[in-house]
């Protein structure tokens, strides 16, 4: 980005679309159905991921390639948001028993916020070793 403000507006629009479609999903739900969000959400990240990884590997002066990016980005959390994001807490309280059920999402989590902190943690190395576009495109494989 250009300025600092460019950067703010981008953040605030990201937000925006992930509060956006957390309200969107508890209407969709019930109705669409576990299983199509979950497959539409998952290709939608790996569509947008690889579009992202893919735009960083165009060379463009004129900058346009940023707001691909910012589009890609808003896009891949609208799909985390409507898929990944709430259905796996919701499937993994539903398909424990009871019995079970504290430890399992206990371990659950635990994975969840692991896998958070190793991509927070290698992907500046990452971006670093194989570039941009390389990274993105290696997560979206990953997804």
């Amino acid at each position: 980005f250009d300025s600092a403000s460019g950067a703010i507006l981008a953040t605030v629009g990201v937000g925006i679309v992930n509060v956006s479609m957390a309200i969107v999903v508890m209407f969709l739900i019930d109705r669409a159905g576990r299983r199509p969000l979950l497959l539409v959400g998952i290709a939608g990240m790996i569509v947008t991921l690889t579009v992202l990884g893919l735009s960083f590997r165009i060379s463009n002066p004129s900058g346009h390639l940023a707001g691909i990016a910012v589009i890609c980005l808003m896009g891949y959390v609208a799909a985390f948001a409507i898929s990944l994001g709430p259905i796996f807490w919701l499937l993994i309280a539903e398909i424990y028993p009871l019995k079970i059920r504290g430890l399992a999402e206990g371990t659950a989590a635990t994975f969840n916020w692991g896998s958070n902190f190793v991509v927070s943690l290698t992907f500046l190395t990452l971006v670093e070793k194989l570039g941009a576009s390389s990274t993105f495109l290696l997560y979206a494989l990953a997804s």
